[in-house]
């Protein structure tokens, strides 16, 4: 029988190997494309073999729904934020920076989204299509509650609008503004739909 693949050894204080790996992927479909990266090259960005690699994802689909996770990992994180969505509207505009922050913070992923949704398409999975409905349940109990003016449920939806889609359809059109430009001119926006005496 053969060797069981171990998983190469890391430093203390270094992140998960598996995240390390995630990263590494990530920059290299998003500069190379993922149908045009191997495993064998992520491995090798990694300084350990293949094998290695297997004990950690069993395919290169498999580390793309990895990386599709953590977009919905940030949608759960920020409505988790929101609560019910009966903010004071003063603190909407923190919340929704918070929200903004995070989706800037992970540009390279949306990147990839933008460009590898045929690639996406072909490995949806039951799994994924159970948390996108849980993240969707949120958005609608928080838009749906009756306690709040609607005026206030328009408003909460449209900016979230704002925010998470206008990130998602510009990517590509903005990939070379620097992040810290386009995260001041985004707060501006929120703030235009969120400010003090907007509702």
């Amino acid at each position: 029988m053969g060797d069981v693949p171990r998983p190469p050894a890391k430093s203390a204080g270094e992140p998960a190997t598996r995240e390390q790996i995630l990263d590494v992927a990530l920059e290299l479909f998003v500069e190379r494309g993922y149908d045009n990266t191997s495993l064998r090259e992520i491995a090798e960005k990694m300084g350990f073999s293949k094998a290695a690699l297997y004990y950690h994802f069993p395919s290169k689909d498999a580390i793309l729904m990895a990386l599709h996770m953590r977009v919905h990992a940030l949608g759960h994180d920020s409505f988790d934020q929101l609560g019910d969505g009966s903010l004071e509207s003063e603190d909407w505009a923190a919340v929704f920076d918070a929200m903004a922050n995070a989706m800037l913070d992970n540009r390279q992923l949306f990147l990839l989204h933008t460009r590898e949704q045929a690639a996406l398409a072909k490995i949806h999975e039951v799994q994924h299509e159970e948390q996108h409905a849980d993240l969707q349940e949120k958005i609608q109990r928080v838009l749906a509650n009756p306690e709040l003016p609607l005026v206030q449920r328009v408003r909460l939806g449209c900016t979230l609008a704002a925010v998470m889609g206008g990130i998602f359809a510009t990517t590509e059109a903005f990939a070379d503004v620097e992040t810290g430009e386009l995260r001041a001119a985004l707060s501006g926006v929120v703030r235009d739909l969120v400010g003090p005496g907007a509702i």
